[in-house]
């Protein structure tokens, strides 16, 4: 018999969260050749959510378009929230690439009275 002594310790981590209808998150990045076409894309969102998601298409060399949760609109500027997507997007994604995104809006008020 061997003298050492065997230990196994299993760690595991789990993020739990509400399951969501559409599983795409909040934003769906589509690259200029990525398998699914933009309007192909807004139609399957259609589908399992209706009238949720706006398609923003763009004249980018990496990035065809953008579909977006329109409840995001309410709570940022759109033209800087294209910005900022399409801009972080492009770091982490090629042309062919489609990219689901959770996007959350922390919206900061201080007033005096």
């Amino acid at each position: 018999m061997n003298n050492k002594t065997r230990s196994k310790a299993v760690k595991i981590s789990m993020e739990l969260s509400t399951f969501e209808i559409p599983p795409s998150g909040d934003v769906l990045v589509l690259g200029k050749r990525c398998p699914i076409g933009a309007h192909a894309a807004k139609k399957m969102l259609d589908t399992v959510a209706p009238k949720r998601f706006e398609l923003i298409t763009l004249e980018d060399d990496i990035i065809e378009a953008v579909l977006i949760r329109k409840y995001l609109f309410a709570r940022a500027e759109k033209k800087a929230l294209v910005r900022t997507i399409v801009e972080e997007g492009k770091m982490v994604m090629g042309d062919t690439c489609m990219l689901s995104i959770k996007c959350n809006i922390k919206v900061l008020i201080n007033r005096e009275l």
